[in-house]
């Protein structure tokens, strides 16, 4: 359906406490005094729609709300500021608008949040630290706007973050260490913002990455956001928008220093991404630990050395990117690295050799050349001599046929007698044939004329 919200909804709805009309394409604003209206409500979804307009104000009359999605329309303006207002509000949805301004620091006196997503707007200003202190909240989605100032000090009291995503804002500063303390993160991306200095060197911190057999895989039931509880040994939905179950995408910054160990410890990780940084150093020898990787991408840094041979014994790797660095030595090869046979996956190594690159390491011969020639167009030295015995013996093989059959005619009279005059018949045949064949060419040459 496409059409306005029908005024007489709010009229006969106040007794109701679950609103959902999702997905209909329609049109408006939201109900300016909906907490008048609908005062028992407790979950409202309007996502999917084309509403217009502000948040109105009188949401937060709502005192019983705990789930909220308003996400892929086109509502602009501020939030309201009436979020104490609120205790037992859970989830907030409000991605993929056209909001603006700063998060107003009312939304950290929410003791029950436990899903914040406001991804894709316009907000600015400072994240807000008091949101790293909310032990409850489970996802943080902040990405997609126009954030600025350092990263919230995420750590011990936030350790049931599961998701924190803030990529895609203009974030500073430094990677604080408190971060490492999130024991339940699953997804961590803070790619595309403006962050500089080393990664720390505790990333093993992420005890939930880390494959010692004694955690389960969780993820809550949140729908709206298709994120559903999946354990280990299940195929799940896990999140529309969340590529992975483990990912950590630190890409797109000036993150310096060298690749620390600890990573390779984070045994379930499904995806890295550390590129276009000025990382520098060797990759980690014992990346090849990483047995669940499916992506790595380490390009567009200054890193040198060989590439680990234990990067070709990982079984899921479907993307590899290790270009614009500055590798050498020898590419490894495996049955299944074959699979990853991209050049540009090693573009711009000038140092780099081997296959799929046309570059030949040293010590290596070329196709065509070396032991295996000796079916190609230049003879070995026992062809040669073979031929050499042929030729050789060719002529001294054929005198002494010849002189053998004439020895047999000599003192075999009857052999002798039999040949000549088989001899006599082949020449007279020969004879007759030819005389007959120029008597033909005469006749026809005399007709034609």
């Amino acid at each position: 359906m496409s059409d306005d919200i029908p005024d007489w909804l709010y009229d006969i709805s106040s007794n109701i406490d679950f609103l959902d009309i999702s997905v209909n394409m329609l049109r408006g604003q939201i109900c300016q005094d909906i907490g008048d209206k609908m005062p028992r409500l407790i979950i409202l979804r309007l996502l999917g729609n084309n509403l217009t307009g502000g948040i109105p104000s009188s949401l937060c009359k709502l005192k019983q709300l705990k789930q909220i999605n308003l996400s892929k329309n086109q509502l602009s303006g501020r939030l309201p500021r009436c979020w104490k207002a609120f205790q037992n509000l859970e989830w907030i949805f409000l991605e993929d608008n056209k909001l603006n301004g700063q998060i107003p620091k009312s939304l950290c006196h929410l003791q029950q949040l436990d899903v914040l997503s406001l991804r894709r707007n316009g907000f600015s200003g400072v994240i807000p630290n008091c949101l790293s202190s909310r032990q409850s909240m489970m996802i943080l989605d902040l990405s997609d706007n126009q954030f600025t100032g350092r990263l919230p000090p995420f750590g011990k009291h936030s350790q049931s973050l599961l998701v924190l995503n803030l990529e895609k804002n203009q974030l500073v500063g430094g990677i604080p260490p408190q971060l490492c303390q999130l024991s339940y993160i699953h997804v961590l991306s803070l790619a595309q913002n403006n962050i500089t200095g080393p990664i720390p060197n505790c990333f093993d911190g992420f005890f939930y990455m880390v494959d010692d057999g004694s955690h389960s895989v969780f993820w809550p039931y949140i729908d709206g956001l298709n994120v559903m509880v999946h354990t280990k040994g299940t195929n799940q939905i896990y999140g529309s928008g969340l590529e992975y179950f483990f990912s950590i995408d630190l890409s797109a910054n000036m993150l310096d220093g060298q690749i620390s160990e600890k990573f390779t410890r984070l045994r379930l990780l499904q995806n890295l991404n550390l590129s276009q940084n000025n990382l520098s150093g060797h990759i980690p020898s014992n990346i090849g630990d990483l047995k669940n990787l499916e992506s790595l991408d380490l390009s567009r840094n200054e890193l040198s050395g060989a590439i680990p041979s234990g990067i070709s014994s990982m079984d899921f790797l479907s993307h590899l990117n290790l270009s614009f660095n500055r590798l050498s030595g020898r590419i490894p090869s495996s049955n299944h690295l074959r699979t990853v046979d991209d050049e540009s996956v090693y573009r711009s190594n000038d140092g780099l050799c081997g296959a799929p690159l046309s570059k030949i390491c040293p010590g290596d011969q070329p196709a065509g050349t070396g032991s295996d020639a000796s079916s190609g167009d230049k003879p070995s030295e026992g062809d040669v001599n073979i031929h050499n015995w042929f030729y050789a013996g060719l002529g001294p093989g054929f005198t002494v046929g010849f002189l053998g059959f004439c020895s047999i005619l000599h003192f075999k009279r009857s052999w002798r007698v039999s040949y000549f005059r088989a001899m006599d018949g082949a020449i007279e045949k020969f004879s007759m044939t030819t005389m007959i064949a120029m008597l033909w060419f005469k006749r026809t040459f005399r007709q034609s004329e």
